[in-house]
């Protein structure tokens, strides 16, 4: 029989033998190319006597699958790492519910996709899909739980790489805005270009205000990197102020009246109402961090430091850029004044050659 519909479902099914008997399977997918690329490959494996019938998947939910990856796979990544993908595994599970591993087709996944883009931007929607992806890689290649992965066939966003930067008459009404308790985090994240995670997470242990450095251990880091910034001025004045009234029962640099930090919400909600109430609502906290960036190449920091400084794992993130710095093409393109030193006549030009 191969691919069929039952009844009104829109859902393919596949019909096929297997050592004697029938099988009928649902294939969890509306799409029939996409069924009848499940189908073959079903047919392939039990030609090649690789078919294996697993009932795990049957058995097996969302839930626990994410549960043993968070617990088995997620603790050997960055902390930053570690508590965006419990969040990822929660959103996944508020919108689908808890399903078995078999009933999550690819059409499924895709409605999901649809409506996360009502809500953030692609970057997000890609790490959500790179995050499901690997607890359904594990699922398959370790565990045995199941045999097919419903995101191999969603095709990631095509992301917006954003570079935006701040005026500095744009920046003063910003900041003239915020609430004191911000301030000096905002400050420091301008100076510093430290992302939000590092800053409300910033503590004591990782200054040495002797030799004006911050230190963040790779396990901090979002790219598992370890970053020796040096402070600039501004920058060592902000935190020599915080030092003044360093609490010795927390190791937090900023924090709240109980000792703990401030949440990256917290400050990320104060600082976007300071530029929604000035005129600006289009920028982000995270637009410190291409200000911090942006400056420094139109100042004429070449990129390969600007990539040290920012903790860039790859020179490619901090490429975009480059275009902020146009003298430095000028200079380049520069040097092939000095080969140019043969004199065309300007009546040779016309093709009876050129005078020697």
């Amino acid at each position: 029989m191969g691919l069929y519909r039952q009844g009104s479902s829109a859902v393919w099914w596949m019909s096929y033998s297997f050592r004697g008997r029938q099988i009928r399977k649902s294939t969890a997918t509306t799409n029939k190319k996409v069924a009848e690329s499940i189908y073959f490959k079903v047919k392939t494996q039990i030609a090649e006597g690789a078919y294996l019938e697993n009932s795990q998947g049957k058995i097996k939910t969302l839930s626990e699958m994410f549960s043993r990856y968070l617990e088995e796979v997620t603790p050997n990544k960055n902390p930053v790492t570690q508590v965006d993908e419990k969040r990822f595994a929660r959103c996944f599970l508020e919108f689908v519910g808890d399903q078995k591993l078999m009933e999550v087709s690819s059409d499924l996944v895709f409605r999901y996709v649809t409506h996360r883009r009502k809500k953030v931007v692609p970057a997000t929607i890609n790490r959500e899909m790179a995050f499901l992806s690997s607890t359904f890689n594990q699922a398959i290649k370790v565990w045995g739980w199941c045999q097919n992965n419903p995101v191999s066939r969603i095709k990631r966003e095509k992301e917006h790489k954003r570079v935006k930067y701040f005026p500095d008459n744009e920046f003063t009404e910003i900041f003239n805005r915020l609430v004191d308790w911000v301030r000096p985090i905002v400050l420091l994240g301008k100076n510093t270009g430290l992302r939000l995670s590092n800053l409300v997470n910033l503590q004591w242990s990782e200054i040495s205000l002797e030799k004006k450095l911050i230190v963040l251990d790779a396990k901090k880091m979002k790219n598992s990197y370890s970053l020796g910034l040096p402070l600039n001025q501004q920058a060592f004045e902000i935190l020599k102020d915080q030092n003044r009234h360093r609490k010795l029962h927390t190791p937090f640099v900023f924090f709240n009246g109980d000792g703990k930090p401030y949440t990256k919400w917290g400050v990320y909600r104060a600082f976007k109402r300071a530029c929604i109430e000035v005129g600006y609502p289009d920028y982000r906290f995270h637009d410190l961090r291409h200000d911090f960036c942006s400056k420094l190449v139109q100042a004429g920091v070449d990129l390969y430091t600007v990539k040290e400084l920012a903790g860039h794992k790859d020179i490619t993130t901090t490429q975009r850029y480059a275009h902020l710095n146009p003298e430095r093409l000028k200079q380049a393109v520069s040097v092939l004044d000095y080969h140019s030193s043969i004199i065309v006549d300007k009546k040779d030009i016309g093709g009876k050659g050129v005078s020697s």
